[in-house]
């Protein structure tokens, strides 16, 4: 059996694992793999994904394109040599290069799924003109033969119509898709059903490119930071906290539990604060903890400062 495998990338907080998890339910036939590579010290990706096979292989430490000769090659041979999969999806670092992993496609074992980028309807046109973070998903989405437009049911039509157009000018080659309000699992399915083009042999094409990690465009530009939460929390006094700290921060996600013993799912992007109970069928997470992620020239002032407010926050509702 050849797995197909599809790369899934798009900046932080753009909707990435919420694919992921809409196509493990029910989407994509057969058995799937997910290889879930995060930005930070936690991967906190991975306990986002709901994988029901338990094929879920955990990237650390920076974005799996700059690991690709060391621990993405030894995962991604290995995968390849399985002959139990009917999918890959390999879902990049926010702040990645998916069109890095587009080699891959072309590896014994594997047949070739599209390089999706999603890109979040409430933020793309005003990331794409970022000073510090514009390069990075200028970058992604000219890497994309399909644009998933997300979150466009928390977008004005206006919205949604000015994301599509950004989208299809910063990769006019991809397929567009928006995704459907009504029924996002179908939209789900609908893009990665995408056919892979043809190889080309223009170093241009994607994956043929040139990886630059100088200067503000990339990893460099962003900034994380790790807040332990081995203890329960008061999940709404976080949840306004969090929301407090939305000027700083580009993105914040991670699993806590509140006094009753129930698991949280928290998430932070374009402004919103997202919390919603976790799964019974769920595991427990092996380290509860909340990333914080900021970006540009005060990155490092930004997330500490962060850090530094939520840890006291944090500390006063363990008192009880």
């Amino acid at each position: 059996m050849t797995a197909r495998l599809g790369i899934i990338g798009g900046y932080l907080g753009s909707g990435k694992s919420t694919l992921v998890n809409r196509l493990l339910a029910g989407v994509l036939p057969g058995r799937t793999a997910v290889v879930v590579n995060d930005f930070g010290s936690v991967n906190i990706d991975a306990d986002l994904i709901a994988s029901a096979s338990g094929d879920t292989v955990e990237l650390t430490n920076g974005c799996i394109c700059c690991q690709i000769s060391d621990d993405a090659s030894r995962t991604m041979t290995a995968l390849a040599a399985r002959g139990d999969l009917n999918h890959v999806l390999c879902e990049v670092s926010g702040v990645g290069d998916p069109g890095q992993l587009a080699m891959w496609r072309d590896f014994p074992g594997f047949s070739p799924g599209p390089v999706l980028v999603c890109a979040d309807a409430t933020t793309v046109r005003r990331l794409l003109r970022d000073e510090y973070v514009g390069d990075t998903v200028a970058r992604q989405l000219a890497a994309a033969e399909v644009v998933l437009v997300t979150k466009t049911d928390l977008a004005l039509a206006v919205e949604t119509d000015d994301a599509a157009e950004a989208c299809s000018a910063a990769a006019p080659g991809a397929r567009l898709i928006l995704q459907d309000p009504a029924d996002p699992g179908a939209t789900a399915g609908e893009a990665l059903a995408a056919p892979a083009p043809e190889a080309e042999d223009d170093d241009a094409s994607a994956g043929g490119g040139t990886h630059r990690h100088g200067g503000p465009d990339h990893a460099e530009a962003h900034v994380s930071a790790t807040l332990e939460c081995p203890e329960p929390v008061d999940v709404d006094a976080l949840t306004r906290g969090l929301a407090a700290q939305s000027g700083r921060l580009v993105r914040a996600k991670g699993v806590v539990q509140d006094y009753d013993g129930t698991w949280h799912e928290v998430q932070l992007a374009g402004g919103r604060v997202d919390v919603r109970p976790r799964s019974n069928d769920r595991p427990s997470p092996e380290r509860p903890a909340l990333v914080l992620i900021a970006a540009g020239p005060d990155a490092s002032r930004l997330v500490s400062e962060a850090a530094a407010v939520l840890d006291r926050l944090l500390a006063s509702n363990l008192i009880r």
